[in-house]
C-alpha cells in the first residue's frame, strides 16, 4: 500500500505545471562571502542571488531575508568552505513579517569538522561548533534542495522559530539534499528544528502541510539526521539512511529539557529507509510529543522505536502523570507496520522512582495500530512544483 500510494503521488506531482519566478537574477561576481552578501544587499523579494561556480573560502557570514532564491551552479559546481573557526552558521536568513518564501540550492556548504576534529569521532577536541544555514523566525513555504551540507559540527541546517523579525512555527519543504559527514559529542545533525511555542497553543495538525518536510534526501555519518524541541512540527519521509555516528538514533524528537521552554509538538516519520554497517542504537528516539512512525524500514540498529521521558527542568518536575509535553500528553504516539527483525518498540528506563512504566503506557500514551482517521499530506511535497 506505501509503495501504491507513492507512485499515485508522483503521478499527480508530474502532472503540476511549474511556475516560473519572475523577479529579477543578480549575479554575485563569486562566492566569496562579501561578494555574495553585495548581490544580496541588491535583491529584492522575489528576485535570485545566483552564485557562480567555483570553490570559495568563507570566512564569516553572510545575512539574507526571505523572499530571495540563493542558487549556485550545482552542488558539485560551487562549494563554499566554511575558511574559519569560529561557531557561526555561513548563511542566516530572517523571516520576516511579509512571510515571503525563502529558495536555496545547488550549492555546497562546508564546515570545519576535518580541520577541527580530525579523523575522531568519539570524544570531541574543539569547541567550535559551526553550521550551514540557518533559519530564524516563522520561515514561510521554504525550499531548500539539490544541495550538500557536509563537515559540520553542529548543523548543516538549523531552524529557530522563536526568533528573528517574526516569531512563529514554520512550514516548508528539504528535498533531494545530501547530508555528509555532520558530527560532535551530543550534537551534529542534517536538521534540526526548533519549532515556536505557538504550535502548543493549537489543537494537532498531522497530514497537512503545517510543518517542516524532510523528503526524499540522503544522510551519511550524521548523528542525527533530524533532531527537533520547542514546539518543533517535523515530517521525514522517504529519507535514505547510511551508517549513523555513535550510538544514536537516526530520527530524533526532545521532550520538555532544561535546554528549551517547550518539547516536541509532533512528528511524522514514514517510508525511510536506515541502514547502517556498525550496529546502532535505534532508527528513531522519542523523547516527546505525539505522532506517527509507520513504513520505515531498520537495519543495522539494536531497536527499532525507543520511547523516552525526558528529564525536565527543576520547576517542572515529575511527580505524577502526566508530565509536561510528554510522549502521550495530549496526543498518543502510533507506530505500525515499520520493518525490524527485533525489538521493534522499546521503552527506555527512568531514573525516576516511579518507573518508565509509570509514565508511557501502551494503549493511552502510544499504540501499535495505525491511527484513526490519518491520512499523510500529499506526496511529492506541492511546492516542488515550483522549483
Amino acid at each position: 500500500m506505501l509503495g501504491l500510494y507513492r507512485f499515485l503521488c508522483l503521478l499527480l506531482f508530474v502532472g503540476l505545471s511549474a511556475t516560473p519566478s519572475s523577479g529579477a537574477v543578480i549575479y554575485a561576481k563569486s562566492g566569496y562571502p562579501a561578494d555574495l552578501q553585495a548581490a544580496i544587499n541588491s535583491a529584492h523579494t522575489g528576485d535570485t542571488v545566483s552564485v557562480p561556480a567555483g570553490r570559495f573560502s568563507f570566512v564569516g557570514a553572510v545575512v539574507a531575508p526571505d523572499g530571495i532564491y540563493i542558487r549556485g551552479a550545482g552542488r558539485d559546481s560551487t562549494y563554499l568552505i566554511k575558511g574559519d573557526n569560529t561557531s557561526n552558521f555561513m548563511i542566516m536568513v530572517n523571516a520576516s513579517p511579509t512571510g515571503a518564501p525563502f529558495k536555496f540550492s545547488d550549492i555546497t556548504l562546508q564546515g570545519r569538522l576535518d580541520a577541527l576534529q580530525g579523523s575522531n569521532r568519539t570524544t570531541a577536541v574543539t569547541t567550535v561548533t559551526d553550521g550551514g544555514l540557518y533559519i530564524k523566525g516563522a520561515a514561510t513555504d521554504f525550499q531548500i534542495f539539490n544541495s550538500r551540507f557536509t563537515k559540520f559540527l553542529r548543523a548543516g541546517i538549523e531552524f529557530l522559530g522563536d526568533a528573528g523579525s517574526k516569531w512563529g512555527e514554520q512550514r516548508g519543504v528539504i528535498y533531494g539534499n545530501e547530508f555528509i559527514d555532520n558530527w560532535y559529542t551530543y550534537l551534529g545533525y542534517g536538521v534540526e528544528v526548533e519549532g515556536s511555542v505557538k504550535s502548543w497553543n493549537r489543537a494537532i495538525a498531522l497530514g497537512t502541510p503545517n510543518a517542516v518536510f524532510v523528503e526524499d534526501n540522503f544522510f551519511d555519518l550524521n548523528r542525527h539526521c533530524v533532531t527537533a524541541n520547542n514546539g518543533a512540527n517535523y515530517v521525514a519521509r522517504y529519507n535514505t539512511v547510511k551508517d549513523n555516528y555513535q550510538d544514536s538514533q537516526s530520527f530524533d524528537a526532545h521532550g520538555l529539557s532544561p535546554a528549551w521552554p517547550r518539547g516536541t509538538r509532533s512528528v511524522e516519520i514514514y517510508g525511510n529507509v536506515v541502514t547502517n554497517s556498525i550496529l546502532r542504537w535505534a532508527g528513531a528516539g522519542i523523547r516527546g510529543g505525539s505522532g506517527v512512525i509507520w513504513g520505515n524500514t531498520w537495519n543495522g540498529v539494536n531497536q527499532g522505536i525507543v520511547l523516552y521521558l525526558e528529564d525536565p527542568p527543576p520547576s517542572r518536575p515529575l511527580t505524577a502523570y502526566p508530565a509536561l509535553d510528554q510522549i502521550g500528553n495530549p496526543d498518543a504516539l502510533y507506530i505500525w507496520n515499520n520493518i525490524f527483525a527485533g525489538n521493534s518498540v522499546y521503552k527506555y528506563p527512568t531514573s525516576n522512582p516511579l518507573g518508565i512504566d509509570y509514565w508511557i503506557k501502551l494503549g493511552r500514551d502510544y499504540f501499535t495500530t495505525a491511527k484513526p482517521g490519518y491520512g499523510p499530506y500529499i506526496y511529492p511535497h506541492p511546492l516542488r512544483s515550483t522549483s
